[in-house]
């Protein structure tokens, strides 16, 4: 994956920057110092662009990322070859005084580092954040947290996602993860939402598949009975692959969405797609 990194920063970035980083990584994979590799895991923004991006569709795990994000998460797959005590006092060393950018890096690198048990307890406190761009470092498109958190860890995840508006399909294990207590808690958010006269997104209710009760599925009723397009889908979605049959009555008036199930264009990904699309453009309105 190191050598992936380099590849695609080197496709864009600063050709001295590059270098830099090449020989830098070279230097710490033969004799690897704790100060050295501070300084360098600082240094980065010293030499790369903040604002450009790199490219890599066949990658899309980093595909977008800064030069930044990649280029300290290629010094740290460098950290991850360290032994265990050496790893760990520099990881929690360079976490607790990074900076915004820094700790973006940090929780991307998660999926790739050694010692994954003992970084748990960091990746949760840091979902605290109340910066958007440190929370999906770790909730999106990042399989640690469906490897790793308990069932509580993980439910405050998936509910903070729906609170400050994060694409739910983007979440690795999503419909893996489901559970009882998290559509329950879904179920009273949505409530809550109704009754103030808001909405909850539609992804929301995939987590509830499996576990639909009187309450649960009187929501879904609802959200067939909506006048917003995307509620019918989801709707749809969670009558499609609801094994209980609570919920057949449903698909005569849901017919035009189930037919785009069949037909592949609607899923829960397509879904999401949308949802997140009309997040953004609502953005720059």
């Amino acid at each position: 994956m190191r050598d992936t990194l380099i590849d695609t920063i080197a496709a864009s970035a600063n050709p001295d920057a590059v270098s830099w980083l090449r020989e830098t990584i070279s230097g710490l994979s033969e004799n690897f110092e704790k100060r050295p590799f501070y300084y360098a895991f600082s240094g980065v923004s010293r030499r790369f662009d903040k604002a450009a991006t790199i490219h890599s569709p066949e990658n899309p795990l980093i595909d977008g990322w800064d030069e930044y994000r990649a280029a300290r998460v290629a010094l740290l797959l460098v950290l991850a070859e360290q032994d265990k005590e050496v790893f760990l006092e520099t990881f929690f060393a360079v976490l607790n005084t990074a900076d915004i950018r820094e700790q973006i890096a940090l929780f991307s690198a998660l999926r790739w580092m050694p010692h994954q048990e003992d970084l748990i307890e960091p990746a949760v406190d840091g979902l605290r954040s109340n910066i958007v761009d440190i929370y999906d470092a770790i909730a999106l498109d990042n399989p640690f947290p469906q490897q790793h958190f308990t069932d509580e860890a993980w439910n405050q995840m998936v509910l903070k996602a729906i609170f400050i508006s994060r694409p739910l399909y983007r979440i690795a294990g999503i419909a893996e993860r489901k559970n009882q207590l998290l559509a329950e808690a879904i179920s009273d958010l949505a409530h809550e939402r109704w009754a103030a006269g808001r909405a909850i997104t539609p992804e929301a209710w995939r987590s509830c598949i499996g576990f639909l009760d009187d309450r649960i599925a009187g929501d879904i009723r609802k959200m067939a009975q909506s006048e917003n397009s995307d509620d019918r889908s989801a709707a749809a979605l969670v009558v499609s692959e609801d094994s209980s049959g609570v919920l057949e009555d449903l698909r005569g008036a849901l017919q035009p969405e189930l037919e785009s199930i069949e037909s592949g264009s609607l899923t829960w990904h397509t879904l999401g797609k949308t949802m997140e699309e009309k997040l953004v453009r609502k953005s720059l309105t």
